[in-house]
């Protein structure tokens, strides 16, 4: 469900290309090449998590549905139609007539029923938390009927990749289908893969037999970059047409350039700080499990100061998680609930809490005289923002008296040590899908030990989870989703940092017709669908698609055009204060926060000349729900 692991992503050094090549305009005009700065690990959709992947996903293979440009709604892909049997929990889907898979086999219903049957007997990673409770029956070649066995609000929704039968078969049994390499090139989107070279290059051919009709660009190659800025620097010269993960601090001089737009697109994504709730294994500093201490330690996080630094003013402070790729799931937390930017208030919080440094060492100790508090922070050492926080989230918590010690671990390691539970606090992100069930189910009882990341569980939580999960009615289930998230947030387990952007750029010069999901403040590529690619056409070609309703490429907007309950924005805080005011009133920030202006200008000088950039990898769980 999940995307998960992934926190920010910019591995720092060289590029991994050996020779870039000639300069996209010197090569076919129908080649459009796009830059990135995370690698492929696998491109299994069966068992994959890591965006690039679910890239290459989306448009190598096609599924029932889709989803819309403007709002994510369900719109026809494999099916042209479907007809409600009964609301969210029977439909019958026909499908399109004549598709066939890019070898030219046919593609029919039966294929739709054993990708449902097969992933729901063998419980797919990716698969399982949309099809458990799914089956499917062939009516006929061009028919299939989906029926679930309790009420399931996705639905018609069928968010799965409809993988071709006829090659995956051999593969499909629990031994073998995690380890197919699924490069086998054969799928019903609009492009399938041709070549494949590991942290380097992925090219992708466009399907004569897409449903949709041929793709105008003909070939679409991926170009891994191990340094953003060198991938900046290929986009300004015109060696690339597109790149994902900008570094922020090249945003402005890239949207400058007149023949290059930069996007900050949203889609739901956010950064937290994970507190150890205790839960399940390991063994958290006991002054966690204390919700009124956690609750503290939250009034001491600069958001608005930290987002203002690290992301040059193109994210917004997060009042609580997102969990879902439309803001509008994240509820609306009144301002005397928040926990705002105190350090003041935290520390007398602490006080009265009986939390109290009585050696004088400037550290605090367990009530009664306890040991010293200090907070183990495991440092993911993959993300380019990691050693940044890591040193924030220090000076952050000596400046109200807990002790911090930084442990590093790349995001394998980390992941590990999640799922032991030994750890006390960490950073990370996620970039949810279109459905809030995934994120949702990650606070359960039942994911402690696995995905479950803050080991911590609410009775009263779970039991609204099982309850939105089978609500059919669309604004009850909201209402009981906005209940669940006040929950997480009045638990102060999960503190969000910021909304995250994906700051993205293309040149306007040889390609256009790109278009946002969702529409007006979404990103143009890596999506939750990434339409843009079947649309895209050579600069002046007949074939251009129209845009005129605003989801083109001239429908560019500013950073923080929305906010969380989907109203128009109030001013961003460009222009408000210096960027050296961390705690947002105005003055540089020395005196009351512990001087954490000067700390993160330090920290940003250094992640500008090392090249880091703002690309926040997705924590991918292991679901292609709702990413079609």
């Amino acid at each position: 469900m999940l995307r998960r692991l992934i926190g920010a992503g910019l591995l720092a050094g060289t590029v991994t290309l050996g020779t870039l090549g000639a300069p996209a305009a010197a090569q076919d005009d129908t080649t459009m090449i796009v830059g990135l700065t995370q690698p492929w690990e696998t491109l299994n959709p069966v068992v994959g998590f890591a965006i690039p992947e679910y890239e290459a996903w989306n448009i190598q293979y096609s599924g029932l549905t889709t989803r819309s440009t403007a709002d994510y709604s369900p719109e026809p892909a494999l099916a042209e139609s479907w007809v409600e049997n009964e609301p969210g929990v029977s439909y019958t889907y026909t499908l399109r007539e004549g598709l066939l898979w890019s070898d030219g086999e046919p593609l029919t219903a039966e294929d739709v029923a054993w990708n449902i049957n097969t992933a729901r007997d063998q419980e797919w990673s990716n698969y399982v938390s949309t099809v458990s409770n799914l089956s499917a029956e062939v009516v006929d070649e061009r028919t299939v009927t989906v029926t679930s066995s309790v009420p399931d609000p996705r639905l018609p929704a069928v968010g799965i990749y409809v993988l071709p039968k006829h090659i995956w078969e051999e593969h499909a049994t629990p031994e073998t289908i995690d380890s197919y390499d699924a490069l086998d090139g054969v799928g019903s989107g609009p492009f399938t893969i041709s070549d494949y070279q590991s942290e380097e290059s992925l090219t992708m051919t466009a399907n004569p037999n897409y449903y949709d009709g041929e793709p105008a660009v003909g070939t679409l190659i991926f170009r891994y970059f191990a340094n953003p800025d060198a991938m900046v620097a290929a986009l300004q010269r015109g060696e690339i047409d597109a790149a994902q993960g900008i570094p922020a601090s090249a945003f402005a001089s890239i949207d400058a350039d007149p023949d290059i737009v930069a996007i900050a697109g949203l889609q739901g994504g956010f950064d937290e700080i994970a507190f150890n709730g205790g839960a399940a294994e390991g063994q958290p500093h006991p002054a966690l499990l204390d919700v009124e201490f956690r609750r503290a330690l939250n009034r001491a996080i600069d958001k608005v100061g930290a987002t203002e630094d690290l992301w040059f003013g193109l994210a917004r402070p997060a009042t609580t998680i997102s969990v879902a790729a439309d803001l509008a799931w994240v509820p609306e937390i009144a301002e005397d609930e928040l926990f705002s930017y105190d350090p003041e208030a935290a520390a007398a919080a602490l006080d009265e809490l009986g939390y109290i440094d009585t050696d004088g060492n400037d550290i605090r100790e367990m009530p009664g005289g306890g040991d010293d508090i200090v907070l183990r922070h495991a440092v993911n050492t993959d993300s380019d923002l990691g050693g940044a926080m890591g040193e924030l989230w220090s000076n952050w918590m000596n400046a109200i008296g807990i002790g911090v010690e930084l442990e590093a671990y790349d995001q394998d390691q980390l992941f590990g040590v999640i799922v032991d539970g030994t750890y006390d606090t960490f950073y990370w992100g996620w970039v949810p899908f279109v459905d809030p069930d995934p994120l949702l189910s990650y606070f359960t009882e039942a994911e402690l030990g696995n995905w479950n990341d803050a080991n911590w569980f609410d009775p009263e939580y779970d039991a609204l989870y099982a309850e939105q999960n089978q609500e059919v009615d669309p604004e009850r289930r909201r209402e009981i989703v906005h209940e669940m998230v006040r929950i997480v947030h009045d638990a102060a387990i999960y503190p969000a940092l910021w909304y995250t952007p994906d700051l993205q750029a293309y040149r306007t010069d040889r390609f256009e017709g790109f278009v946002r999901q969702p529409a007006e403040v979404g990103p143009v590529i890596f999506s939750q669908s990434s339409p843009s690619y079947a649309l895209i056409t050579p600069v002046g070609s007949t074939d251009a698609p129209d845009t005129s309703d605003g989801t083109g490429s001239d429908a560019t907007t500013a950073p923080g055009d929305t906010t969380p309950d989907g109203s128009a924005p109030d001013a961003t805080t460009d222009g408000d204060t210096g960027s050296d005011d961390v705690d947002g009133d105005g003055d540089d920030g020395d005196g009351d926060g512990g001087g954490n202006g000067a700390l993160i200008a330090v920290i940003v000088g250094v992640l500008v000349v090392a090249g880091a950039g703002a690309f926040f990898f997705a924590k991918r769980r292991g679901s292609a729900d709702d990413r079609e």
